[in-house]
C-alpha cells in the first residue's frame, strides 16, 4: 500500500489531497494545528504546525519510514495591493508559514521519505518573478518565491537519493484563501495536481509546474 503525507490538511486542497489519496487506497497521515477528527475512516491525523519545530518533529515520530509521498500544503494568504499597505508586524508570520515552515517540514519528515519518493510542496505562479506582471500582492509574492527558491535547492540536495522534488501551482482555486470568484474548483485542481504529482521523476526533479503539467517560469 502506497502511502502519503499531507501537511496541512484541514480544509480546501490539503483536505481534498487526503480524501483522494484515502479512496485510492493509500496510507494516509494528515497533519493538522488543531484535532480535527473528521478527515476520513482510515486516515491518520496528527498535530502539527509548520512554525513548530517540536510539533513537526512529534509528527515524524509518528510517521512510519519509507513513505512514498510528501505533500507541503500548508500557507497562509496575504492581501497588500501596494507598498504602502505592507503591515510590517505580520511579515514574519507571512515568511515563517509559507517560506521557512515547508521547509522545516520537509526537513522533519523528509528522511521518513523513502529514497526514489516524491516531495511537492504547494506554491503559486504569483511566486514567479518572470511572470509578474500584475504587481501588489508583496508578502504573498516574495514569500512564495522564497519557498521556490527553497524547493529548488532542496531538490538538488536530495538528487543522491533520487527524490523527486517539484513546486506545484494548483491555479486561482475555489477555497477561503482563493475566494468565491477564483477559476477552478478543489477538486479538479487536486486531479490534476495528483496526475502531474504521478508523473514526476528525478531526472525532472526541481520544476515548477501548474496542476495541468505545465512548466512555468521561475
Amino acid at each position: 500500500m502506497p502511502s502519503v503525507v499531507v501537511v496541512g490538511a484541514s480544509r480546501g486542497i490539503g483536505r481534498e489531497f487526503v480524501r483522494h489519496y484515502a479512496e485510492a487506497g493509500w496510507q494516509v497521515f494528515a497533519t493538522v494545528r488543531q484535532a480535527a477528527g473528521d478527515l476520513g475512516d482510515g486516515v491518520t491525523e496528527l498535530i502539527a504546525d509548520v512554525t513548530d519545530e517540536a510539533s513537526l518533529q512529534s509528527a515524524a515520530a509518528a510517521v512510519p519510514d519509507a513513505i512514498d509521498l510528501l505533500i507541503l500544503n500548508a500557507g497562509v494568504g496575504a492581501r497588500e495591493m501596494n507598498l504602502a499597505s505592507i503591515d510590517a508586524a505580520a511579515w514574519p508570520h507571512i515568511m515563517a508559514t509559507n517560506a521557512l515552515g515547508p521547509l522545516l517540514a520537509a526537513r522533519a519528515l523528509g528522511p521518513k521519505v523513502r529514497d526514489g519518493g516524491t516531495i511537492v510542496a504547494l506554491s503559486s505562479t504569483l511566486g514567479s518573478i518572470a511572470a509578474n506582471t500584475g504587481g501588489g500582492l508583496y508578502s504573498y509574492r516574495m514569500s512564495k518565491a522564497a519557498l521556490n527558491a527553497g524547493m529548488k535547492t532542496l531538490a538538488i540536495e536530495l538528487r543522491r537519493r533520487r527524490i523527486a522534488v517539484a513546486v506545484l501551482h494548483p491555479g486561482w482555486v475555489k477555497t477561503d484563501m482563493g475566494g468565491a470568484g477564483a477559476e477552478v474548483e478543489v477538486a479538479d485542481s487536486v486531479a490534476g495536481l495528483t496526475r502531474v504529482i504521478a508523473g514526476l521523476t528525478a531526472e525532472a526533479s526541481g520544476a515548477l509546474l501548474d496542476y495541468r503539467g505545465n512548466a512555468l517560469p521561475w
